[in-house]
């Protein structure tokens, strides 16, 4: 009977919000096509996983609610030509890079995105009242809904994907792989404590408090940076600052202020193939750059990555030369808005163009582009999500970025010899100030 009703209530929402007309598909309330395409290769959006599988106990690795599908075709260096239309330039780039061993397997799509009630009923509550204000730099008027359903302009788009649900936050691992040209890797781990203002329920217009995501990292590996605790605190408006970010030293046993890092400057551990505003696929100032709403398109898209995820999937298990074990991944077909950056006047920004593809049904970033002078691909990064059907949250499981001069990458999220994120964990503002890092480093 709750299921029932949780449909219907999507369902009374998205057709209040967007009524069908003859000539506008009805949408959903977070503005994608209700219906799936006339081929029948997308189907209907009927509200996504809602209810864990049976198998399912708290605190387990997500079994694969789609674990009898099939592939229903490879695409290779071979046919690539045949599927173009439907392939980012970042794929073409991969399959022409790799002949030999790279592919996309592509699977039965499966529109398993879903969201707890309240979401749908902020949206409608605060309906038409987002505003992007200060040049890009901030958003006004919405907490915790979907600010643009249907946007207008790339700059909307974006701030879509900057605030898409990822529910209250979550308590778990960040792990990070740097690879060698033979497929052997160096891990990077901290324990990781998030908290995002903007999903959170207990978030109002008046108690934001420009505060988006408060998080604490606890290094534990590599050895050397044991012991180090890192406290962010990153701003819904970035006009005046973007962030505000706080070490403990071991060492020194003290707290101290620590620098900014420099939107288009490298991760720490990952060699120059990631950059810092890769992060999440999108982490950088909205104001770096212009932002153009291509349209929406049928395309391949990583989804529903429970094989990855799994926990008897082994990080060897993954990590090969020159990519990831493609066997793993799982691709369909999926409408994605395409949203085109272009480096702003007076960005002094690496990359004059870069191109995301956010899926229409959560928001979130699938793949990223960042081209070099000449218009070819130099990075190519891909976001491996799953529905975390407790918490309703599709968010991902395993990043990838490839830096196409070298045959060398790094991955993020990559924690199956750990443990998977747990949604439930919650704590109140006085846990993430800078005054209690000592207190945590005795823990």
């Amino acid at each position: 009977m709750r299921k029932l009703n949780w449909l219907l209530l999507l369902a009374a929402l998205s057709l209040n919000l967007f009524a069908e007309t003859e000539k506008k598909p009805a949408l959903s309330f977070f503005g994608a096509q209700l219906s799936g395409n006339d081929a029948g290769s997308i189907p209907p959006w009927r509200g996504g996983i809602v209810t864990p599988p049976s198998s399912y106990k708290p605190g387990d690795w997500h079994p694969d609610p789609f674990a009898s599908d099939v592939p229903l075709f490879t695409i290779d260096h071979s046919n690539m030509a045949q599927y173009r239309d439907k392939l980012s330039a970042g794929h073409q780039a991969m399959l022409a890079r790799y002949p030999e061993s790279y592919y996309l397997r592509i699977y039965p799509s499966r529109r398993s995105v879903s969201y707890p009630p309240d979401i749908a009923e902020k949206t409608l509550k605060y309906q038409g009242k987002a505003r992007v204000v200060d040049g890009g730099a901030g958003i006004s008027g919405i907490v915790r809904g979907i600010p643009f359903p249907e946007p207008e302009n790339g700059e909307q788009a974006i701030w879509n994907m900057r605030l898409s649900y990822k529910g209250g936050g979550y308590r778990g691992y960040f792990t990070t792989a740097l690879t060698a040209k033979d497929g052997t890797y160096e891990l990077g781990v901290s324990a990781h404590e998030i908290e995002y203002m903007y999903g959170d329920p207990r978030s109002t217009l008046e108690n934001l408090n420009n505060i988006k995501t408060r998080a604490v990292m606890y290094t534990l590996r590599p050895a050397k940076n044991a012991g180090t605790i890192y406290l962010y605190h990153f701003l819904l408006n970035s006009q005046h600052e973007e962030r505000r970010n706080w070490a403990y030293s071991p060492g020194k046993r003290r707290v101290k202020r620590s620098s900014m890092i420099s939107h288009d400057q490298p991760m720490s551990g990952s060699d120059g193939i990631h950059l810092w505003d890769q992060g999440d696929m999108w982490l950088g100032p909205i104001t770096d750059f212009n932002w153009t709403l291509l349209g929406k398109r049928e395309m391949y898209v990583p989804y529903n990555a429970y094989r990855l995820h799994s926990g008897t999937t082994a990080v060897d298990d993954i990590v090969k030369p020159k990519h990831i074990n493609q066997d793993l991944a799982r691709y369909e077909l999926h409408r994605v808005w395409v949203v085109e950056a272009t480096r702003r006047e007076g960005s002094t920004h690496r990359y004059k163009r870069r191109r995301y593809y956010l899926d229409e049904d959560s928001w979130r970033v699938m793949f990223a582009e960042h081209f070099d002078e000449q218009g070819e691909v130099h990075r190519f990064s891909e976001a491996h999500h799953i529905n975390y059907y407790e918490a309703r949250v599709f968010y991902t499981t395993l990043d990838t970025y490839y830096k196409l001069d070298t045959e060398r990458y790094y991955l993020r999220h990559v924690d199956n010899d750990y443990s998977p994120f747990d949604f439930s964990f919650d704590q109140n503002a006085s846990y993430y100030i800078p005054g209690r890092l000592k207190m945590k480093a005795k823990r």
